[in-house]
């Protein structure tokens, strides 16, 4: 998808959960991240085709936008995992959401062939997991 391959675990998974339309409802196991970081979050729903993934990941690009306090240069949330604000999502690529609506999303930036996965937590982006195949492992299937 726009040049970049989805990890194999996320299409196995995705076509685990296709015939219930990306419902997914998992809990984490544990209230942590793949660092260990307190995370409180559910997988509810992942997107299981390219024109889902598609119309999802530019949903980011309209409502995550420069705007004087959101993508300010050097404002950095200090919560564990926080990263910069992201404004260019050309290397994202937005795969499900949390119960309360938080993009769940695939890193690509700095020619990651494997991305990180990094969630929306409530007004910063944050870093929760160095591959999809770690991500799967923090939840309760």
């Amino acid at each position: 998808m726009n040049g970049m391959d989805l990890p194999v675990e996320y299409v196995a998974f995705a076509a685990i959960y296709r015939e219930a339309e990306g419902f997914c409802n998992l809990r984490l196991r544990e209230e942590l991240d793949s660092f260990s970081n307190v995370l409180q979050t559910e997988l509810a729903h992942i997107y299981t085709d390219v024109s889902q993934l598609s119309a999802q990941t530019a949903k980011l690009g309209v409502c995550f936008v420069g705007d004087g306090c959101y993508g300010e240069p050097g404002s950095v949330s200090a919560e564990p995992g926080a990263m910069p604000d992201i404004i260019d999502f050309t290397e994202i690529i937005c795969f499900g959401m949390a119960g309360d609506g938080s993009p769940f999303c695939f890193d690509y930036r700095g020619g990651r062939s494997v991305p990180s996965v990094i969630l929306w937590d409530d007004d910063y982006w944050r870093k929760i997991a160095n591959s999809f195949e770690d991500f799967l492992l923090l939840f309760s299937r």
